[in-house]
């Protein structure tokens, strides 16, 4: 081959990079050479302004190929350019048409030495610039600067060239075979406008000229080599431009074979090298269906081309995205398949060269690396790529598996599932079988290796190779890897990924049908990951179990229990709840440039795995016809209530919302009627119908809820759906459920009788998803019923039916100004207070309202955002009218009423003052939390004021929103400030002293407690109680505003560099402190004001051990809490101190250190302290006590009622009793005695939650808080059978996952639906089946 003219080598630095950079606004390279019209150029006048139509150009009696001089060459050009005006006749001969009747090789040669003649000494001088190619008119109104006659002589000979090689060419090259000659003047020509193709500013002009050489190079014309440089170097700058398309890359790839014809060893290749280069670099060209196909003949198109290429691959493997690895990969492949020789040796270079990579370096790159040998390894059972492996792999792969650093280790453990088996295809039978047995042996190792994720991805690996080589493996190497996957790898207790990975790769496995009949009896040994204390564990076994739900062969029943499926869901349910809502708590105050920073969560969570299951098993109930459905149903109202409400939550993304609401109808027309009936008296049945009816409701409105928020109606960020379904299920609804049948249920407060208003509140929860709209008269009752409760002054009301109707007026918009009534009342009730008047009659219910409306999560979210203003007066007069009333009542202490009655404290109205002071306080945290606004992390940037359009102004806006919502900021903290202050100011303090001293002289207070003497005239409270129980209630509130994380500010980290984490961090820190201080202060406050109590109103009972208690509460309440450890062992201290003979009771005291031992066992301050206390047994001395010296706690003082309580724990828990009684043997574990009732849902053991801190809770939550979830008790109806989690009955004979539940069973559930009641709704539904469907 020829190399390309000297010439490209210079135009090549700067004039391709103008022409890559930006084409002029004319046009972009033309996209093929078919032969179709040239888009018309942008801007570009074809003729002068005085020109006559194309067709009056050129006179009858003169042939238009016979101009003269350059106009005429010009005239012929730009009229073939020019479109016909409206109303002009098309020109008689196109100029395609007049090229192609020339007669012969002469008249061809002639008319291109015209154009030679003509434009000569234009293709030869410097290549036109920009502004030579200006507009040209009389309508522009200004003149030319330059003169454009070269630009737009080589635009007429671009058009010339373009339009003879379409025309004129092909006949040429057919009719002269392999050794068609072109015209020497056209070859000269083109040679000519090749030389300053890449410098021409003009798009179109370039764009003609490039289709005129590839006519040519893919012809078989004889000197074709001498345009190869020019038309593959404009092909590669179209393919670097930024807007590149497949269409260009597929223009280069028809060239393709022209690389091999170049002399890559000349020094003018050089330019074409770099521009190659930055060809591989571009991800539009990888990315094009044959970038990977030309970037593999850049591998071998040259043995000392093939190194560059790799080294700019290597370059943008780690920054590019996955689909452009993917190329890379591909072409890697495709290279080493066609390479021969040199370039072959090449390759296997590079090759080796990202073997090493994906073994030797970090993560991130070794994933990348391997990615590039992707193909390769797809491949690799091919012989000669899997010898090519081998000799690749053999020196590096075994080695790296034994080295010290375990990321090597990973990454070769990670390489065995895609290249095993490694042997080479030279070795006999023998040498084979004993190859594979050593390669097994290894694998075998990476699942006992000490790095974590080594053993992951070992278990990931011969989970791979045994789904891929099922039928290929010994069965002896099988059985021992699967025995070492869930004897070892399934029980790993301190790696859960790799507990995980097993659950993942047994599901790997499943996909290969031969190994079902070994997977059934290996998958048994896996059912206790289903309660496994990691949720990413349980969520891995969910999808395996669902994975054998695909397996005829596998039965989910033969793995675990349904029973089990049941109990773990109600689990994942609960504990998916508190973990939203504890995590709402608590990221609510974050920033919102902090929270986009965080990102989604990416973690398993117990809502994941409930969902999981809910997939699972919801088809099982609803792949039956409705009455099958409704009898299920029942059946699990009666013995997993709470298992059936999580399913059906859960159930959104799994079946559809026909389903679901035809359920919800048919169970709301029988729970009608069965509620209908115990309202009357006349329905038959146990007492316990109504509750499981109540669930039934409830059950419904999880349906209808869930329905009603797929609606694809519009509505505001946050707010609840109200009512409205699909369009095809809409009239369903609404036909099945009307006012009518249950309205009589909603009857007012004062006409209910017991159960009518048991009812009501599951009734308004299965209504409250409708439309409002669709039941104006139960809209009017709910608000109607609101409006008095708010108004009315008795407390007729429980809490409980404020909550549900305040819940059905939010989802409604109902509330409007209901609620002012209410703050209207308590703030008359704040004014009679501070005056020391007795309280008014409707505080009490006003208080009612108050708390039912902070109860509900949505009510207060609503309430807060429309009358937080109210709100926060209501909260600031109480605090008010508490300050006035003590101080007052502290003026009567001095000076006793002259009626000879005992002073009061707080006034007449002292009973109503601690549920007052509790109302106050959580609203004040509540307020604050939800409408202060978010801590700023130190260091970001402002919103500045100067920014400007749509976006500036949301952020005005939302600055503006900030600012009005500052004025609640410390809302909280002010409240408790004052209150605590009210309770110890100095005034306070004096007084309590003087009542210490009158309560010392009178002999009933211990002596040496008073700190001053008796005062004359003073006397006892006679609201003393009243005094104690706001000590507790604000006690609590301090307590949880110090301690407790959800309730906390959440300080903002800072920027880096920054110390604490800025002002926000030390804001809050000093927040912590005033509130740590109140507290020591409200808390000795308490003592001594109970102490007193017990001295002069020694008849009420004694106070102390109840305080001790409430104490011991408090501290436990610290535990759970993010407070430091030695701050709770502080606390701890301090109460053990206050411990006497009598003090506190022995089972407060043994439970108070029972909860904290089980929070702090492993914490070594609270070893420290036990050990102070009980002493160290070592050498089998029992009780020998360490060294006074090294401990600031006198254990000695204490008393030895603690001593013993605690003696007695240590032996309870492992780790204290390893530590401080090692000589004694662990105590076996006793059985119960007597029978346990194994039917609730969360008595089972279940996954320790994780808390604040990083320590987890010892306490499952309790069934007996559930009662008004549960259902009929099942022990009266079918007998103590067990549903815990551990249950050992026999597993389930049916692959359905609910059919089992109907076994065994003497009388079916569906045998008491009526009849009529669900083939009524049976029928109407199959009526509208399909529709609905």
């Amino acid at each position: 081959g020829r190399a390309p003219p000297a010439s490209h080598a210079v135009v090549l630095a700067g004039e391709l990079d103008a022409h890559v950079q930006g084409l002029p606004e004319g046009g972009e390279p033309c996209e093929g050479v078919s032969g179709a019209a040239m888009p018309p150029r942008k801007n570009a006048a074809a003729a002068p302004a005085a020109a006559a139509p194309a067709a009056a150009l050129v006179p009858k009696d003169k042939e238009p190929l016979d101009f003269e001089d350059l106009t005429g060459l010009l005239k012929l050009a730009e009229a073939s350019d020019a479109a016909p005006a409206e109303g002009e006749e098309a020109p008689r001969q196109t100029l395609k048409g007049l090229l192609g009747a020339l007669p012969g090789a002469d008249a061809q040669e002639a008319l291109w030495r015209r154009i030679l003649d003509t434009t000569g000494e234009h293709l030869r001088g410097p290549p036109p610039s920009a502004s030579q190619r200006a507009p040209r008119g009389e309508d522009e109104g200004e003149e030319v600067p330059v003169d454009d006659t070269p630009a737009r002589a080589v635009h007429a000979v671009a058009t010339l060239l373009a339009t003879f090689a379409e025309a004129v060419l092909p006949a040429a090259a057919a009719a002269g075979a392999a050794g068609a000659e072109l015209p020497p003047s056209f070859a000269e020509v083109l040679g000519l406008c090749q030389e300053m193709l890449l410098s021409i500013p003009d798009g179109i002009t370039q764009a003609l000229i490039a289709r005129a050489l590839e006519r040519v190079v893919l012809g078989q014309f004889e000197g074709r080599e001498d345009f190869y440089g020019g038309v593959l170097m404009f092909l590669i700058g179209t393919c670097l431009t930024a807007k590149t398309t497949g269409t260009d890359v597929s223009r280069l790839y028809r060239v393709r074979h022209l690389f091999a014809e170049l002399d890559w060893d000349h020094e003018s290749i050089e330019s074409m090298k770099m521009q190659i280069m930055r060809c591989v670099a571009s991800p539009n060209f990888v990315r094009s269906n044959h970038g990977p196909d030309l970037m593999a003949l850049f591998y071998t198109v040259h043995p000392g081309f093939t190194a560059e290429v790799h080294g700019t691959v290597k370059n943008q493997v780690m920054y590019c995205r996955p689909t452009a690895v993917k190329g890379y990969a591909v072409a890697l492949y495709k290279a080493w398949k066609v390479s021969e020789a040199g370039t072959r040796i090449q390759l296997e270079e590079c090759i080796q060269d990202w073997v090493v990579l994906a073994i030797r370096t970090v993560r991130k790159s070794a994933d990348r690396a391997r990615q590039m040998l992707e193909e390769v390894h797809r491949y690799h059972h091919e012989d000669q790529l899997s010898d090519l492996l081998c000799k690749l792999y053999g020196p590096v792969l075994w080695r790296s598996l034994k080295v010290a650093n375990w990321q090597v280790r990973e990454n070769a453990a990670r390489l065995l599932q895609y290249i095993f088996p490694l042997i080479p295809s030279e070795f006999g039978v023998a040498e084979k079988e004993q190859e594979l047995a050593r390669q097994l042996r290894i694998l075998r190792e990476t699942l006992e290796d000490p790095a974590e994720s080594v053993r992951r991805v070992g278990v990931s690996a011969v989970c791979v190779i045994l789904k891929n080589y099922w039928d290929m493996m010994p069965p002896s190497e099988t059985a021992e890897l699967l025995t070492s996957l869930y004897t070892r790898c399934a029980r790993d207790r301190r790696a859960p990924m790799v507990r995980a990975a097993v659950c993942e790769g047994f599901g790997w496995i499943l996909q290969n049908a031969l190994s079902h009949p070994t997977m059934a009896a290996v998958l048994p040994n896996l059912g206790e990951l289903l309660n496994d204390r990691s949720p990413l564990v349980r969520a891995a076994f969910v999808n395996l179990l669902d994975a054998v739900s695909q397996c005829r062969g596998v039965s989910v029943s033969n793995v675990v229990k349904t029973d089990d499926l049941f109990l773990r869901l109600s689990c994942e349910h609960t504990e998916g709840q508190a973990e939203r809502l504890q995590r709402g708590l608590q990221n609510s105050k974050k920033p919102a440039t902090v929270a986009a920073a965080a990102g989604p969560e990416a973690k398993a969570t117990p809502d994941l795995v409930a969902k999981r299951l809910a997939k699972l098993m919801a088809p099982s109930l609803f792949n039956t016809d409705i009455v099958q459905q409704v009898s299920r149903c029942l059946y699990f109202m009666k013995s997993n209530p709470l298992a059936l409400l999580a399913m059906l939550t859960h159930t959104q993304d799994v079946i559809p919302a026909a389903d679901r609401v035809k359920l919800a109808a048919a169970l709301f027309r029988y729970g009608l009627r069965e509620a209908s009936g115990h309202v009357s008296g006349t329905a038959p049945g146990p007492q316990q119908r109504p509750k499981m009816v109540a669930t039934m409701l409830r059950v419904v409105g999880v349906l209808l809820e869930g329905a009603a928020s797929e609606a694809p109606k519009k509505r505001q960020k946050g707010a609840a759906p109200v009512g409205h379904f699909p369009k095809e299920l809409e009239t369903f609804v609404y036909e099945h459920i009307k006012e009518e049948d249950f309205l009589h249920l909603l009857k007012a407060s004062h006409e209910d009788s017991g159960m009518a208003a048991r009812l009501r509140e599951d009734l308004l929860f299965a209504l409250s998803s409708l439309d409002p709209e669709r039941l104006p008269r139960t809209a009017e009752l709910v608000q109607h019923e609101l409006t008095m409760a708010c108004r009315s002054n008795d407390t007729a009301y429980t809490l409980v039916q404020l909550s549900a109707l305040m819940r059905t007026a939010v989802r409604w918009n109902l509330l409007g100004a209901s609620m002012e009534a209410a703050w209207e009342r308590l703030q008359a009730a704040a004014a009679r207070l501070g005056r020391r008047q007795a309280a008014p009659e409707d505080v009490q219910g006003a208080l009612m309202v108050a708390e039912a409306a902070f109860r509900d999560p949505d009510v207060r979210v609503t309430m807060l955002k429309t009358e937080a203003g109210i709100v926060k007066e209501t909260i600031e007069a109480l605090t008010k009218a508490f300050g006035a009333a003590l101080k007052k009542g502290l003026a009567e202490l001095q000076a006793p009423p002259k009626s000879g009655g005992a002073p009061a404290l707080l006034g007449p109205g002292a009973e109503a003052w601690p549920r007052i002071l509790g109302f106050v306080v959580r609203a004040a945290l509540h307020l604050e939390h939800r409408m202060a606004p978010p801590t700023v992390p130190s260091g970001a940037a402002p919103i500045r004021d100067a920014e400007e359009g749509e976006e500036g102004a949301k952020k005005k806006g939302a600055g503006a929103a900030q600012a009005s919502q500052s004025v609640f900021a410390g809302l909280a903290e002010a409240t408790l400030e004052s209150l605590a202050e009210a309770l110890t100011g100095g005034s306070v303090a004096e007084a309590l002293e003087a009542l210490e001293a009158m309560a010392e002289s009178m002999g009933s207070l211990g002596k040496g407690l008073a700190k001053k003497k008796a005062k004359a005239g003073i006397a006892a409270p006679a609201d003393l109680e009243v005094v104690l129980r706001a000590h507790e209630r604000l006690l609590e509130a301090l307590s949880g505003a110090s301690h407790l994380a959800v309730l906390r500010l959440a300080p903002a980290k800072g920027g880096e560099g920054e110390q604490g984490g800025g002002t926000a961090v030390a804001a809050v820190e000093g927040a912590s402190r005033g509130f740590a201080s109140r507290l020591k202060a409200l808390e000795a406050s308490y003592w001594r004001w109970t102490a007193l109590a017990d001295a002069v109103q020694p008849e009420v009972g004694p106070r102390l051990p109840k305080a001790w208690a409430f104490s011991g509460r408090i501290v436990h309440q610290m535990s759970n809490s993010d407070i430091m450890t030695p701050d709770v062992i502080a606390a701890l201290k301090l109460l053990l101190v206050r411990t006497n003979d009598n003090l506190p009771a022995q089972d407060d005291l043994k439970k108070v250190l029972q909860q904290l031992f089980a929070r702090l066992e492993y914490e070594p301050q609270l070893v420290d302290l036990v050990a102070s206390v009980v002493g160290r047994g070592e050498d089998g001395a029992e009780g020998s006590l360490p060294d006074p010296a090294t401990y600031e706690f006198d254990a000695a003082s204490l008393n030895e009622r603690v001593k013993l309580v605690m003696e007695e724990l240590v032996l309870t828990f492992r780790n204290l009793r390893n530590k401080l009684r090692p000589q004694v043997p662990e105590p076996a574990l006793e059985a119960p005695a007597g029978p346990r009732d194994l039917r609730r849902v969360l008595a089972s053991p279940t996954p320790q939650q994780k808390m604040t801190g990083g320590r987890r809770s010892s306490r499952a939550p309790r069934a007996e808080d559930l009662e008004d979830i549960d259902g009929e008790s099942v022990a009266e109806s079918e007998g103590h059978r067990s549903y815990s989690v551990r249950s050992r009955s026999p597993p389930p004979r049916s692959d359905s996952l609910f059919e089992t539940c109907f076994q065994q069973r003497g009388s079916s559930v569906a045998g008491s639906v009526p009849g009529s009641v669900t083939g009524s709704v049976a029928g109407s539904i199959g009526g509208r089946s399909q529709d609905l469907d």
